[in-house]
């Protein structure tokens, strides 16, 4: 089988576009070809381990506050990613009339979930005075 000139040249074109591509994208993405150097490297989180997560938890005294980074900034920041018309943290109003339920209340409502928000808010290893800390966390922020 001959191979032509006219072949061989598109062969060469379609392996050096391939190759510039590769190191095009290492570039982006900061591989080895990278010029730019970055203070703040965002990490991808790849695996969810949440019983690890929250086993190291215990004793902490900011658990509610990692646990709401964690678990329930989503819908409940003040500008959520997913907007499910879920109370957000810091604001008074959404807040009044759930403070005024107490805590037995609230806790009640996250242990069995309500709306859009599954049970215990999603974090299902949570035990119920982690879940406690997290409400607690979450009413802290509102400024009357």
């Amino acid at each position: 089988m001959k191979i032509s000139e006219k072949h061989l040249f598109v062969f060469f074109v379609l392996l050096l576009s391939g190759i510039l591509g590769f190191m095009f994208s290492l570039y982006l993405h900061g591989g080895a070809f990278s010029r730019r150097v970055s203070s703040s490297v965002q990490t991808i989180q790849t695996f969810h381990y949440p019983a690890l997560f929250v086993g190291q938890l215990k004793g902490d005294p900011l658990a509610g506050k990692k646990i709401f980074q964690e678990f329930c900034v989503a819908c409940h920041a003040k500008e959520p990613r997913i907007d499910v018309h879920a109370p957000r943290i810091g604001v008074s109003s959404d807040w009044k009339f759930r403070r005024s339920r107490g805590m037995p209340i609230l806790l009640k409502t996250t242990i069995n979930g309500v709306g859009a928000m599954p049970a215990r808010g999603g974090c299902f290893e949570c035990s119920d005075d982690q879940l406690r800390q997290t409400i607690q966390y979450i009413i802290d922020q509102v400024k009357e």
